[in-house]
């Protein structure tokens, strides 16, 4: 198998991935629209899957720019913590919270380092990741770091792009190298990796109807083919948007091809392993 492609510099200031200041977050938050079934659906698995009661306390790992971390502490009224890597999204993250007038805790720290975090272990009644585990050759040894961040009975909610359809295609024709950044997970693939870190599956599958925003022209130079993606997201966005608001919602199947996003939730491990120290690689 070909390693993953390090997708690091992505995450920097200026990498393609983060365009806002930290100000203009301040002024301007991000909060999910959960009137869209984009977000309406990935609350859905917090709901359904999260285990989640006033006071719950939950991690998101990757956190950079977060938009739902926010929204769970408002809204569900959850204790949030969030852990990036890189300083300049945990300042996004954190001017986030602030504008959204949400609290919370932004920690800079690498969340795979157990030595790092010490403080988190077992703390957590969920621990939840957006389109990080699929960055990474050694998922399962990540994922058993993650367990133990977990109070007894606590869950983890994975969710990655499905590069698999429609959106695969589309990141292709943007920017290869991005493609290449990413393990491609099915709802069976993501299953196996969180049951081989010790988890036990709640359930799995595939998540969201295509709306044109998943896939990244970024870090593509200027030029036709990055014109084209933009053009081929727009219409097949405004094409989807139609169809979503003249059927009402119906007939908006989560499938292979056209869902943008594959989840995992799981439990806890009865006992879990001591985790291995992670090194910075894959990502």
């Amino acid at each position: 198998m070909t390693p993953v492609r390090s997708s690091e510099a992505m995450w920097k200031e200026g990498g393609g991935y983060y365009s806002q200041a930290v100000d203009e977050i301040v002024r301007h938050p991000l909060l999910p629209d959960v009137a869209r079934i984009r977000d309406g659906r990935i609350l859905d698995l917090f709901d359904r899957y999260g285990g989640l009661v006033p006071g719950s306390r939950v991690l998101e790992i990757g956190c950079g720019r977060s938009r739902w971390l926010p929204f769970l502490a408002r809204e569900r009224g959850a204790e949030v913590s969030g852990v990036d890597i890189e300083i300049y999204p945990a300042e996004l993250a954190m001017a986030n919270l602030r504008g959204c007038g949400a609290a919370g805790r932004i920690l800079c720290r690498d969340a795979f380092a157990l030595s790092q975090n010490e403080d988190l272990v077992g703390r957590f009644d969920l621990v939840y990741s957006m389109g990080v585990m699929e960055h990474f050759d050694d998922v399962v040894d990540r994922l058993a770091v993650l367990a133990r961040y977990l109070r007894p009975g606590g869950r983890i909610l994975t969710t990655v792009p499905n590069l698999h359809g429609v959106n695969g295609a589309l990141q292709r024709v943007a920017d290869r190298e991005t493609f290449e950044m990413h393990v491609i997970h099915d709802p069976g693939t993501l299953r196996r990796v969180h049951e081989l870190a010790g988890f036990r599956s709640i359930a799995s599958g595939y998540r969201g109807f295509f709306d044109g925003y998943l896939s990244s022209a970024g870090r593509a130079p200027d030029g036709m083919r990055r014109r084209l993606h933009g053009r081929l997201c727009r219409v097949l966005g405004l094409a989807a948007e139609a169809w979503t608001r003249f059927g009402g919602g119906a007939a908006t199947p989560e499938t292979r091809w056209l869902s943008p996003h594959v989840f995992h939730a799981g439990l806890r491990p009865e006992d879990p392993e001591p985790a291995p120290e992670i090194t910075r690689t894959g990502l």
